[in-house]
């Protein structure tokens, strides 16, 4: 190639290229320069803290309910402890109620509760019976001639005045059920 083909640039020309250049360097300078304004970063930090403190309150909030799970399990554990300490207890209690001898030819009882209702007095001896005494019995006394009639609920009979008694304080203890010794009398 020639050196005709290829235009001379005078310095006139050369400087108006250059300073274009320059000039264009600059405007591209001030944009990548100028960036967010103070009230856009405040903005964006406001809203950083309030994502973090968001995340802080889900974090204690799971916490609390970790902690809420946690007690709920505890009070259910401790639940089923206590009932179980309180069914060894009641059986313990029946052992020992259940030494208490038992005979039909015994000569003593213990009286709980007495009724002019037969009907209420069955009521209440089931109960009793509900709690494990098997030897409770209804027992009517009085005169049904002039309406004087008293249905007894009794528990018995044991051979003797201290099992009788042994009886009477264990239901006193594990009921607090007043009663009473009585004698058993036979037709």
């Amino acid at each position: 190639m020639s050196e005709s083909c290829i235009p001379k640039l005078n310095a006139k020309t050369m400087n108006k290229i250059i300073s274009l250049l320059l000039f264009s360097g600059l405007i591209i300078s001030f944009m990548y320069a100028c960036g967010p304004d103070e009230e856009e970063l405040r903005l964006q930090a406001e809203m950083e803290e309030q994502a973090r403190q968001d995340s802080l309150e889900q974090i204690r909030q799971a916490e609390q309910e970790q902690i809420r799970q946690e007690s709920i399990e505890q009070a259910r554990q401790d639940s089923i402890a206590l009932a179980e300490q309180q069914a060894e207890e009641s059986d313990r209690e029946r052992d020992e109620a259940l030494r208490i001898q038992f005979v039909e030819e015994g000569n003593y009882t213990v009286q709980v509760q007495a009724w002019r209702s037969e009907e209420k007095a069955e009521e209440h001896a089931q109960r009793w019976r509900d709690r494990g005494y098997e030897h409770v019995y209804v027992e009517q006394f009085g005169n049904s001639e002039v309406g004087d009639v008293w249905f007894r609920v009794r528990m018995g009979n044991v051979p003797n005045h201290n099992m009788a008694k042994q009886l009477q304080e264990h239901l006193k203890q594990q009921y607090d059920a007043d009663s009473w010794v009585g004698s058993v009398i036979r037709n």
